[in-house]
């Protein structure tokens, strides 16, 4: 299964997907790219190794839950049509006629679309059910639709606000959200690995902005870091916990051409070997302290932090005093049933 979520605010639309895949065989790895062991669940093996987030034209990205070839097989037909289509409601009729679909092999689609001339439009279909007529603003499909309240209302409380500049809600929402995979055993629920996004607005596709992961214990101790990038509609993750860089894509989106070139994976190499990243997510393993720093002026050395990264999984990581602070805070405890946590906001 999945976790996906879309939503609408400010001019834009976003999505947002895990990376975990539910499948009869045995998985290729032992661990997520975060540490989550690719175990058995009820359903099957739980293994990190699929994008479900689809640019299909210019302006317009779907993400999806269920069954992957159904899915595969719809949202191809849909990007073959989204130039005939005079709408997204007349491009999902094309959907509707390849039905009846079988239940056991349910899909359930979320797809964002923006104009040039900055309208913007958020759908819900479901393989069983066409198209969601509550024309929400919040989506959340998958298997956490049930999950624990606060998932949600987190969301919500963000939207509410109000006052976050759209290229910066993204990592904002999904510091929260990763945090999840490593204080809950998400994977049990079918859901874990990456959790990456991307947002259409004025009829473009914007994918989340290079981010590092630093994941570390309650002495700022036992650290790891995890680097995920988006290029050409594939996602580069690097993790010092499996020692390898992994490779998400798909084929509906993606040039095979382009990612198999030399030129392509030494241009994504040098970036991943670097330390010019737009967003640092740090995640503590005992609390929920989540910290996000910005950092606004990549040709400049950051204040805060800086990271080597040797070989065989090893990396030299300095932080200055004040982050480290930071780091340590503990967190308050709201006292009203949800699940506590801290989110911290540095500019960098």
């Amino acid at each position: 299964m999945t976790f996906c979520a879309g939503w609408k605010y400010k001019g834009a639309v976003y999505l947002i997907a895990d990376t975990a895949v539910t499948k009869p065989d045995k998985p290729r790895s032992d661990y997520s790219s975060f540490g989550q062991l690719h175990s058995s669940t009820k359903d099957g093996y739980v293994e990190e190794s699929l994008l479900k987030l689809i640019p299909i034209s210019k302006g317009m990205a779907i993400g999806f839950a269920g069954d992957v070839q159904v899915a595969t097989e719809i949202i191809g037909l849909l990007k073959d049509n989204v130039q005939y289509a005079d709408s997204v409601r007349d491009l999902l009729r094309i959907a509707d006629n390849m039905g009846p679909f079988d239940p056991k092999r349910s899909v359930t689609l979320l797809i964002a679309s923006s104009t040039a001339q900055g309208s913007v439009e958020l759908i819900k279909w479901d393989s069983l059910k066409g198209i969601d007529q509550s024309e929400a603003d919040f989506y959340q499909i998958g298997s956490l639709t049930s999950y624990h309240s606060a998932f949600t209302s987190e969301f919500l409380n963000f939207l509410i606000s109000g006052n976050l500049a759209i290229d910066r809600i993204l990592p904002t929402i999904i510091s929260v959200v990763q945090s999840y995979g490593v204080y809950d055993d998400l994977i049990q629920m079918n859901v874990g690995g990456l959790i990456f996004g991307l947002y259409t607005s004025h009829g473009n596709v914007y994918w989340q902005e290079d981010t590092n992961y630093i994941i570390y214990g309650p002495n700022i101790d036992k650290i790891s870091y995890i680097s995920a990038i988006a290029r050409d509609n594939v996602i580069i993750i690097s993790s010092s916990i499996t020692n390898e860089n992994r490779i998400f894509a798909h084929s509906i989106s993606v040039n095979r051409t382009t990612i198999f070139s030399q030129d392509w994976r030494r241009r994504v190499q040098e970036q991943i070997d670097s330390d010019r990243f737009r967003y640092w997510v740090f995640i503590s393993i005992q609390d929920r302290v989540i910290t996000l720093l910005i950092r606004n002026d990549l040709q400049s050395e950051s204040k805060y932090v800086r990271l080597s990264k040797l070989s065989n999984g090893k990396f030299d990581l300095a932080m200055s005093p004040e982050l480290i602070q930071l780091l340590r805070q503990a967190v308050e405890d709201k006292n009203d049933g949800s699940i506590p946590f801290r989110l911290n906001v540095r500019n960098d």
